[in-house]
This record gives C-alpha cells, sequence and structure tokens, in this order.
C-alpha cells in the first residue's frame, strides 16, 4: 500500500513539472473524454506510436454472465464503449476499451460471460463464448475477476469455472479480486468477511488486491497498442449495433431480445463531426416486429433516444440514429423509421 502511495505521488510530481515546462507540446490531458477529436480514423499503423517513456498494460476481465464486466469497465474508461444491459448474453464476443492516463495506455478486455456446455448448445451460442475468453486471457498482464457481491447465492463462492481458467494462466500473471454491486450490501462488516472468504484457500488466495492507482503503478514499458485517441478495439460501427442490441435486451420482455438481429445499414461522419446513423431490426414475424415498436412506436422511439445519448457520450459528438424495424411480410410499407 505503502509503495502504490508512493509510486503515487511521484507519478503526480512528474506530471506537473511537464505542465510547467517550457514546451508546450509536452501538455496532455489525462482522460480520453478530454481530447476534441474522437477519431474515427482506422489508417494508423501501430509502428506511429513511439513514445520513450510510454507505458501499457493489458487487463483482462473475467466473471460469470451479468455480473457487471461490461458496465464497470465503462465506468473506468469513462465512456459507454462496451455494450451492457441487465440481460446475459450481452457481450457476444470480446473487445478492448482503452483508457489513457499521460504516457500510460491501460486495456480493459471485456469478455462474454462463461456458459455452460448446455446453455452452449441450448442457445446456439457461437464460439466466441468460449474461444474470446482464452485469447483474452493469452494476451493480458493482469486478470481482474469481477464477482457480484450482490448476488446472496453466489456472493462467498468463486465459480468452477472461473477457478479453472484461473489455475490454467500462464506462471506470474496477478489475479484482482473486483467486488462489484457493493451497493446491495448495506453492512460493511459483511463485505469484509465476504473478502475474507473470497480470498482464502476455499476459493483463490491468489489474488493480489483488492484499483486504478494499482493498475497504473502495474503498467509495463512498452509501446501502446493503440494510438491515443482511439476508444475501442471495436469499429464505431460495430459498437453502434452493439448499443442497439444492448438497449432492446433491456426494453423487450423474457427471449423477445434474442430473436431480432440488429444491422448497421449507413453511417457517415459530417461536416461538423457529428454522425448520422441508420440501423436496421430484423425480426422473425409481424407479431415480433410489433412488439419491438411498441404501441405507436413508442418502444422503438424511446430505445433510438436511449442510444442516442449514449454513443454522444462514447463517441464525444452529436449522434443521430433513426431505426428501421423490418417486417417480415408487410407488403404495403415494409419498414417504420424514427
Amino acid at each position: 500500500m505503502l509503495i502504490t502511495l508512493e509510486r503515487t505521488i511521484l507519478r503526480i510530481k512528474s506530471r506537473f513539472l511537464r505542465f510547467y515546462s517550457a514546451d508546450v507540446h509536452n501538455v496532455r490531458f489525462n482522460h480520453p473524454q478530454s481530447y476534441e477529436d474522437h477519431v474515427f480514423d482506422a489508417s494508423w499503423e501501430p509502428s506511429e506510436i513511439r513514445r520513450d517513456d510510454a507505458k501499457t498494460l493489458r487487463i483482462s476481465m473475467l466473471g460469470l454472465p451479468n455480473v457487471g464486466k461490461s458496465t464497470l469497465i465503462n465506468q473506468l474508461v469513462g465512456r459507454p464503449v462496451c455494450a451492457a444491459s441487465s440481460k446475459v448474453q450481452t457481450t457476444k464476443k470480446k473487445s478492448e476499451a482503452i483508457y489513457m492516463d499521460d504516457n500510460t495506455q491501460l486495456i480493459f478486455i471485456d469478455t462474454p460471460g462463461l456458459v455452460k456446455s448446455s446453455d452452449m448448445k441450448k442457445y446456439d451460442l457461437e464460439k466466441t463464448f468460449r474461444t474470446d475468453v482464452d485469447k483474452a486471457l493469452a494476451t493480458c498482464d493482469i486478470v481482474g475477476v469481477v464477482q457480484d457481491v450482490g448476488n446472496k447465492v453466489r456472493a462467498d463462492v468463486i465459480d468452477p469455472r472461473v477457478l479453472v481458467l484461473l489455475k490454467n494462466l500462464k506462471i506470474g500473471i496477478p489475479t484482482l479480486l473486483i467486488l462489484n454491486k457493493v451497493d446491495k450490501i448495506k453492512k460493511k462488516k459483511v463485505l469484509l468477511e465476504l473478502v475474507d472468504v473470497l480470498t482464502s484457500d476455499k476459493n483463490w488466495p491468489n489474488f493480489s488486491d483488492i484499483f486504478m492507482s494499482y493498475l497504473l503503478d502495474s503498467a509495463k514499458p512498452r509501446d501502446w497498442d493503440y494510438e491515443s485517441k482511439k476508444i475501442s478495439s471495436d469499429s464505431p460501427e460495430s459498437i453502434i449495433e452493439q448499443t442497439v442490441r444492448a438497449k432492446f435486451m433491456d426494453a423487450l420482455p423474457n427471449e423477445l431480445p434474442y430473436a431480432i438481429i440488429v444491422q448497421l445499414e449507413h453511417y457517415s461522419v459530417l461536416k461538423d463531426d457529428s454522425i448520422s446513423t441508420v440501423v436496421a431490426v430484423l425480426t422473425p414475424s409481424d407479431r415480433i416486429s410489433n412488439l419491438v415498436m411498441g404501441k405507436g412506436g413508442c418502444r422503438v422511439r424511446a430505445v433510438a433516444k436511449a442510444v442516442e445519448q449514449e454513443l454522444s457520450q462514447a463517441f464525444s459528438t452529436t449522434v443521430r440514429l433513426k431505426i428501421a424495424v423490418k417486417f417480415s411480410e408487410l407488403k404495403d410499407e415494409p419498414e417504420f423509421k424514427y
């Protein structure tokens, strides 16, 4: 703890000296949202990323479905670049969210929630639900295990699927215990007791720390994986599709969200740097189409508004979105837009 505090003080002192140095080009913002340009240019080359003092750390987030991995990452990087909803299977493949702090780049790897083999077959899930978790763990410097302490049934037990992956990690990879949804625990004494149990021999005793200063201090001297203004490994088009899908997962009841397909139809960046986009929602039947629309189109309008707000925050620019609900057999009017 004292070492971490000392490193933090030295980092602040160094930043202070750079800020007041004669070379104004050394002055840098310390948060991605401070940049005026949201930059969607994919023409950059990794070889262009060179800073003598550059540091990078790759953090893989691991946990069961719906423990809050995506929401947590969004909070850590300061913008909603990872699709999140209250339903399981929102994250279908791994994605990387980028956080910049001066010369240090933290890359948070969001992974699909761990699922059982029976669920893979039952829901016909993509292979990425399995393979992407392994890929994330193979390329990370640190593993963060996200534990939902608000779940009374599983709060004090590290799931066996998580333990298997932890035991197979490369030697020397630190693991962090991240207690999520702690606001659901009223008594702090209960929280401390949970920490004792989760870090005991019964669960996983090898957690390095129970968070942002530790990660910054653990960054390794090497070139950045991404240019400094990039916010995600996913393209803007992919982020838009995933965000629309996630909002419908919250807006639609029961299993209905899993019956729709979300496809980007149009994407453009206008002269004022605002974004104009059209997304199609494909449904298997007219009945489901009507449910997606809602009475008088109220549901799809509400989703479009929520998506616009979230994407505007993610991209730091105005986003104008139209959602087209595709009817399967309706001949007179094949689609409505809002």
